[in-house]
């Protein structure tokens, strides 16, 4: 637990100073500005008084128990500080100092260090290199922060890996009048850690909504399975930066070539149920949504405006993210239609015009909030200077205040002159937003946490596979570290029971007549180089051979091009024409290994239409994986043609899946193109490339 970290009853800061503009300073005026309601002591072995508080020379020194120690002092002095703190039995120590792993061999040596001590006297070492915590919670009151955003009591936690883009979250909320419930910047992560941290306000009942700020994730496993159990309880919102690959190895298949490190946390975050976001401001507003309103039941909304143009925006974005403009009820829309002035346009938008009063605004809200069909309402109020807006608003607060459903609104206003309006929307809980897009996604936002929320339970099947037979294969090529020839792939998926044409292997001219005798012409000959890896287009596939004297020509022409690479070839049957897509698998350190699925042959990595998932694989992660591609109108049979077997195309994702999981060892996998035939006649891998790592 975490508490002596965010529930101190005692602080004392290392590093404490009489100079305003030192960290040290700057700690002890915030917590003496918020009112921390334990004692304050601040370390100097050359003062006797800072801001009226008596000093001690050290930590051993001050007669009572501490819980928390704030240490900003050169980097090289930490360690003694830290040996003083574990014989005094301090439980935590925020470490602002710079100066550890972020500047190199000689800085991770001393984090380890520092490390080192904290656990030989049982104490957590939080950060170094951080900014520091806060929790508004009125009992404790702490803010163990260096910062300068005023903190006030609310219900949004936030964990941000950058100091500086935490502090610009606060600031945002601090703007509009909103607090924040705890804060956490945690520097390098050297003991104390961000999952450690989502844990701890995951649990906390006050939390309503975690914001959460992620570089890198130290831990992606742990994340995954801390985040998996706080979603189900309240809302991660994640910010996630650093969007490009950092020094990602080279690959050569199309699988780990389209993976990049933000579609790894992509993965995770689907995986988990946390929702990611773009931007700051996105994050933010739809958080503000989160900390004051409920759930949404379903996609099924209403839109009340006073005016045309914004509503009509709000209905682009909502539409344009799966949401539902509902059907009023027959006895809702009689009923508006007897309120509302005849102008008035009664259907969904419900556009209640512009001389429309709290009366008729008002009323249209109270009558939608118990119409069935309707399970959230986006309000559009434009203030009209010949309304009475002021009593819209108390009308609209009154409404808020006590609704089960939840209700954003958009006022679009002269704040220096309607002001009043905006706070009294704003103090009923109900959430106000300057434009139509913004409330809309922060509404979309509400709905998809709602939808995670009512997934269904993961089935995970597990298919008859003889491991056995796919063990000896694997161990043939362990630690080498190479691609496997296809043939040795094909043998290795037929163990799981994925359905691969048949072919056979060619080693030279003398064995191509005989083998070719055991299939069936039209015929494929395709070069089986480990060198090769396109082989369309460095021209080593020939297709719809129709005779020996084809086939050999062909032959001969691929050995003369291939020669230096000293090739074996494939011989396989020319299947009929099919809906080709892509399956694929990459190995992740310290998690799952991760599952592609898309449009294949040779558009895959121009068009890149595909969807990963994070291994196992549940029935709903494989179907999901077909129907989130662009290309999904295709396989379900668009222009008149046949729906592909979409069902034996999730059946094979999850045999593939199954594979991967139970052989760790293999490295990068494609199986492009699989040939998907029409609904009922199955699918057929017709190419694979299956790499092992170097594992020794």
């Amino acid at each position: 637990m975490l508490d002596g970290l965010f529930k101190p009853r005692s602080v004392a800061i290392v590093g404490a100073s009489n100079n305003p503009l030192s960290i040290g300073h700057i700690i002890i005026q915030n917590l003496v500005d918020h009112d921390f309601k334990g004692p304050i002591y601040p370390i100097n072995p050359k003062s006797k008084v800072i801001k009226s508080f008596k000093t001690y020379p050290s930590v051993g020194d001050v007669p009572d128990e501490i819980d928390l120690v704030n240490i900003s002092i050169k980097n090289s002095l930490v360690p003694s500080v830290l040996e003083d703190c574990g014989k005094k039995g301090v439980k935590f120590a925020i470490v602002h100092t710079a100066g550890f792993k972020e500047v190199g061999e000689e800085g991770l040596a001393l984090e380890k260090q520092i490390v080192e001590i904290a656990h030989k006297h049982g104490m957590r070492i939080y950060g170094p290199n951080s900014q520091g915590i806060q929790n508004s919670d009125p009992s404790v009151s702490v803010y163990a922060n260096f910062t300068f955003v005023p903190m006030t009591p609310g219900s949004i936690s936030i964990i941000a890996q950058s100091g500086g883009v935490g502090e610009t979250l606060k600031l945002e909320l601090h703007r509009i009048g909103m607090g924040i419930r705890m804060y956490s910047s945690f520097g390098n992560e050297a003991d104390v850690s961000m999952n450690e941290i989502i844990d701890y306000f995951g649990q906390d009942e006050e939390t309503k909504a975690i914001m959460l700020h992620i570089e890198t994730l130290k831990d992606p496993a742990g994340f995954l399975e801390v985040a998996s159990r706080v979603t189900k309880k309240k809302p991660i919102l994640a910010l996630k930066t650093g969007k490009t690959s950092e020094g990602v190895a080279a690959v050569a298949s199309h699988t780990g070539s389209l993976l990049e490190q933000d579609t790894l946390s992509d993965a995770i975050f689907e995986k988990s149920g946390v929702m990611r976001f773009h931007s700051q401001q996105e994050m933010i507003e739809a958080a503000i949504a989160f900390s004051t309103q409920p759930i949404p039941k379903s996609e099924n909304i209403v839109i009340v405006t006073n005016t045309g143009g914004p509503a009509i925006i709000a209905v682009d974005e909502c539409i344009s993210s799966g949401l539902k403009l509902a059907k009023l009820s027959p006895d809702t829309a009689k009923a508006l239609g007897e309120l509302l002035f005849s102008e008035a346009i009664v259907s969904n938008p419900v556009d209640v015009i512009a001389t429309a009063g709290a009366k008729e605004y008002g009323g249209a809200v109270e009558l939608l909030l118990k119409d069935p069909n309707i399970d959230s309402l986006i309000l559009n109020f434009v203030t009209p200077p010949f309304v009475d807006c002021e009593a819209v608003a108390h009308k609209l607060a009154e409404i808020g205040a006590t609704a089960e459903k939840p209700i954003i609104c958009i006022v679009l206003t002269i704040e220096e002159k309607f002001g009043k309006v905006i706070r009294l929307i704003r103090e009923s809980g109900i959430p106000v937003y300057d434009f139509p897009e913004s409330a809309s996604k922060a509404l979309t936002a509400l709905i998809k946490y709602g939808q995670i929320l009512r997934r269904e339970t993961p089935e995970y099947l597990e298919h008859k596979a003889d491991k056995n037979k796919a063990a000896e294969i694997i161990n043939r090529y362990r630690g080498q570290d190479r691609f496997l020839p296809q043939a040795d792939v094909f043998e290795l998926l037929q163990c799981y029971g994925i359905p691969t044409v048949k072919s056979v292997r060619i080693d030279t001219k003398d064995d191509l007549k005989a083998e070719s005798q055991k299939l069936k012409y039209p015929l494929v000959l395709k070069v089986d180089a480990e060198e090769v890896v396109h082989k369309s287009d460095a021209g080593g596939v020939c297709l719809n051979l129709e005779d020996e004297a084809s086939l050999l020509a062909a032959f001969d022409e691929m050995a003369s091009k291939f020669k230096e690479h000293k090739p074996g070839f494939i011989l396989q049957e020319h299947l009929a024409a099919a809906t080709e897509v892509i399956m694929g698998a990459k190995a992740n350190a310290g998690l799952g290994p991760m599952l592609m699925f898309g449009l294949g042959g040779v558009f895959v990595e121009t068009l890149k239409d595909v969807q990963f998932r994070l291994a196992p694989l549940s029935q709903q992660d494989a179907n999901g994986m077909i129907s989130s591609i662009k290309g999904y109108p295709i396989l379900q049979g668009a222009r008149g043609k046949k729906p592909a077997d979409i069902d034996k195309l999730a059946e094979t994702l999850i045999r593939l899946s199954q594979l991967c999981s139970d052989f760790p060892e293999i490295d990068e996998m494609d199986l492009n193109p699989v040939f998907a035939f029409e609904e009922g006649k199955g699918v057929s891998v017709v190419d694979a490339r299956l790499k092992v790592a170097n594992t020794g």
